[in-house]
């Protein structure tokens, strides 16, 4: 028989057995010692084993409900950020709504005022009158819609949609477009992508509202000539992109390593919370399972969305 375990080898040495030949009582006892001495302490060793295993599991399970109760921690806060920088986007909101409700209701008091002028002075004319209340009509749908715009952007109902940039911007655009271009910026675009994509709508119309209004704070800022925003559409691959720039001269490499950071802002004049591309961020890309970039382009700074757009059948 050969005997290729190193252990019983060092046993039978240590017992004075050959191997070969027939072991003595002595040695055969001293040998059964021996082995009982091995099991011994190879029962002690996985004792001293299951018990450091229990230790470490113990460990291991507190370890997890702490990062479970730390992951919970960090959602509650990114849901206050969001809502604390949502208020303030509304508070935006609802000052350029009021600017934009001036033109029409201006228009409907003006165009009121005449009906009523024809009317006194007995020169009311039947097509003229329905032309009147036509315009009067549109322009009441338009402010019927920018409400229904701005009630939707704020509702809680966060629910996936099937949805277009087309759809997106001219949303957006509804609510923000006039006040705007009231200040001299002129707004291009250039929308070529058509296919839809299963998104968080609302949440994506706040990233969008917040990077133009960051174009326009940084135009106004630097008294740009010939002010612009330039919002692009197109398909590339697997993805619909959105591409927003504008000609304020870009972002220094310093603050473009920053930008997406909590609570960092450029916007000290004006109190910036420094939460609103923070927050943008992780609305694109963990919401929304998109990807949020941003870069220079030759007059300005360029931020992109890019989603995975609807299969085509």
């Amino acid at each position: 028989m050969t005997i290729t375990n190193k252990l019983l080898k060092r046993q039978l040495k240590k017992a004075g057995i050959k191997l070969g030949t027939a072991p003595d009582k002595e040695s055969f006892e001293k040998f059964l010692s021996l082995v009982e001495n091995s099991y011994t302490e190879n029962n002690d060793t996985r004792r001293m084993m299951e018990y450091s295993l229990d230790i470490f599991s113990q460990e291991m399970r507190e370890a997890v409900d702490e990062l479970e109760v730390a992951h919970k921690e960090v959602e509650k806060k990114d849901k206050l950020m969001f809502q604390q920088s949502r208020f303030a986007q509304m508070g935006e909101m609802i000052s350029m709504i009021a600017h934009q409700w001036r033109q029409p209701l201006n228009f409907i008091g003006t165009t009121t005022a005449a009906i009523q002028f024809d009317i006194f002075f007995n020169k009311l004319d039947k097509d003229e009158l329905l032309k009147h209340t036509d315009n009067i009509a549109k322009q009441s749908q338009y402010l019927s819609d920018t409400i229904d715009d701005f009630r939707n952007f704020f509702r809680n109902d966060t629910g996936v949609e099937d949805i277009s940039y087309s759809e997106l911007i001219d949303s957006v655009l509804n609510i923000i477009g006039e006040s705007i271009e009231s200040k001299g910026i002129t707004i291009i675009k250039d929308l070529k992508s058509k296919n839809t994509f299963t998104t968080y709508s609302n949440e994506l119309k706040h990233v969008i509202i917040n990077i133009i209004k960051n174009a326009e704070d940084i135009l106004l800022e630097n008294k740009v000539q010939n002010p612009y925003i330039k919002i692009t559409t197109y398909d590339e691959e697997l993805h619909s992109i959105l591409a927003i720039s504008d000609n304020g001269g870009g972002i220094s490499e310093d603050v473009m390593e920053k930008i997406f950071d909590p609570y960092f802002s450029t916007k000290t004049k004006k109190n910036g919370t420094g939460l609103g591309l923070y927050m943008s961020k992780i609305i694109v890309e963990e919401h929304c399972t998109g990807s949020l970039q941003v870069g220079n382009t030759k007059d300005g700074a360029e931020f992109k969305i890019l989603l995975k757009y609807n299969a085509q059948i």
